[in-house]
């Protein structure tokens, strides 16, 4: 039943998540569905997740996380033309066959100043595919906790593109961007939102639906055989203490005499 209510809730999440996206994420992931692009695997900041405490790093330091994921360049040619053919607005695409070159590098470890947290490894996935993807679009950006370390780890030996847990950013070329009273946040979740079928959602509850009767049924039978069982015992122990009573009556009768 927990299992059953977790996917359940997962599935309501990606449901609402894909609710709130744009009307051409959500026109190229119904392609996918009904198989006429099958090719696609969704928008990048949907494809992973991150712990809450970084969303506004990850939000403010990538910005090809609106990018759609596919697997091929022809995928993404025939994306291009859905859109166009529909009238339903633009994208731009990752394709990964494309981001080959990047597997190495999103596969290797780095040693960083002061033993910072390079972004890219924060990230979480449930299809490793993408990882180039990810890599592509946040190569070895770091993440410091503040702009006074953003500062010190940015400009060393080796200079570094810095994100701060507060959205301020270094880049490489020394330029600093930040400042404002928002922030930006809330482009990636704590997990990857799964691309989940109304149908699927349907079926879903009733499966759950389904198990909680019969653990209710399971309930009550359990309940009646322990009644039974309690019945079983006092007669039981009413013929046991009949059977002791007659067993000593003759002897009390003769200490009464």
């Amino acid at each position: 039943v927990r299992e059953l209510r977790e996917k359940l809730e997962v599935s309501r999440s990606s449901m609402q998540a894909d609710m709130n996206k744009g009307k051409v994420i959500k026109a190229l992931m119904k392609q996918k569905r009904q198989g006429e692009i099958p090719g696609i695997y969704g928008r990048l900041g949907d494809l992973g997740g991150i712990d809450k405490q970084y969303d506004v790093a990850i939000s403010t330091a990538c910005g090809a996380l609106d990018n759609i994921v596919v697997d091929t360049i022809n995928t993404a040619q025939k994306c291009v033309n859905y859109l166009k053919q529909a009238d339903v607005g633009v994208a731009t695409f990752i394709a990964l066959d494309k981001m080959a070159r990047f597997k190495e590098q999103a596969a290797r470890k780095i040693q960083t100043p002061e033993n910072v947290a390079r972004l890219f490894d924060l990230v979480n996935v449930n299809d490793e595919a993408v990882l180039p993807a990810f890599y592509y679009a946040l190569r070895d950006t770091l993440v410091a906790k503040d702009l006074d370390q953003a500062t010190k780890i940015s400009y060393g030996k080796t200079r570094y593109r810095v994100v701060t847990l507060q959205g301020q950013v270094i880049d490489i070329a020394g330029t600093l961007s930040g400042g404002g009273n928002q922030v930006c946040k809330g482009r990636m979740g704590s997990a990857a939102v799964a691309d989940i079928d109304p149908r699927q959602l349907v079926e879903i509850e009733k499966s759950l639906e389904k198990t909680l009767q019969i653990k209710q049924y399971t309930l009550v039978f359990l309940t009646l055989i322990q009644k039974l069982q309690a019945t079983v015992q006092t007669e039981e122990f009413r013929e046991n203490r009949d059977r002791l009573e007659e067993m000593i009556r003759p002897v009390t009768e003769e200490v009464v005499r």
